[in-house]
């Protein structure tokens, strides 16, 4: 993971960088599969036959076998560089990527495992395995690396989702950062997307689907009309959005839908995977 990051940091300026496969059922499995969702790359395993773990696999990869992709090669942050996330015991290695609707920043806690230089083979390093703090800010997401993402940086306010603790917090350029604490051979993955007001007060922001690791990669169009937002989402699955206030209206497919608001902003939906529209969902939410 750590060797793929800065990899890319060289290769991605001259071609896609390729992530290499890992095994769904191996012990870190899931600690590779997120760093995989965020590659802005192919997603392929390496498991025996019959040794899928397909509630993994579900999580990167649709039912027709394509993938919410990130649209760049992925980047350490910049406070990554020159440290050594493996053996130091103090950082946790951040890479950051962007969606079309927004950015995206995977922290994860390495230290412990890799080349040791004087037995000449990788091994354990059992003295490093512990939680590592750290923090998080959206002004390391480079939005101007991109021209199509380079308006993203310029939002007065974004809303962060947290993919594994479920969590949505706000921030601007100025906050404070987020601070964390990562278990060893864990990691958390970080949705940053900008706040846009509707009718003046309402804030809204689309997160996406949150049964997939990059949630932010399953939105595939989104327009904002004068009375509220129309969502493209390929997937199934539970649909996120942050919301200020209850919208008056759901549809999905041009037809109005139950739906479920809670007063710390979360607007969820349950998403059918509908197999003769290739899985994607029209959404118009309403205030």
């Amino acid at each position: 993971m750590i060797h793929c990051s800065y990899n890319s940091l060289w290769m991605g300026q001259m071609i896609q960088p390729d992530w290499d496969m890992f095994q769904s059922d191996h012990i870190c499995a899931k600690f590779h599969a997120g760093s995989r969702a965020i590659c802005g790359g192919p997603i392929y395993v390496s498991d025996s036959v019959g040794s899928h773990d397909f509630d993994l696999i579900k999580k990167l990869v649709f039912p027709d076998g394509t993938i919410p992709k990130c649209i760049h090669f992925p980047l350490p942050t910049r406070d990554c560089l020159f440290k050594n996330p493996l053996f130091d015991q103090t950082s946790v290695l951040k890479i950051w990527n962007f969606n079309k609707y927004g950015g995206v920043i995977g922290a994860f806690n390495c230290q412990g495992a890799g080349w040791d230089p004087k037995e000449h083979k990788f091994r354990g390093f059992p003295e490093c395995y512990r939680p590592i703090t750290g923090t998080v800010h959206v002004t390391e997401v480079e939005w101007n690396q991109k021209k199509e993402a380079s308006h993203l940086g310029k939002a007065e306010e974004y809303v962060v989702y947290f993919n594994q603790a479920e969590e949505l917090s706000l921030m601007t350029q100025k906050s404070e950062p987020i601070q964390f604490t990562i278990q060893p051979s864990t990691f958390e993955l970080y949705s940053f997307v900008p706040v846009t007001k509707l009718g003046g007060s309402i804030k809204f922001a689309p997160i996406g689907l949150t049964n997939m690791f990059n949630s932010g990669g399953t939105i595939l169009d989104l327009e904002y009309v004068e009375n509220g937002a129309k969502i493209k989402v390929k997937g199934g699955g539970n649909f996120l959005a942050y919301s200020s206030e209850s919208p008056k209206k759901f549809q999905l497919n041009g037809s109005d839908v139950d739906f479920e608001w809670l007063s710390d902003g979360k607007l969820s939906l349950n998403l059918p995977w509908i197999e003769e529209a290739c899985g994607v969902s029209d959404l118009s939410i309403l205030f």
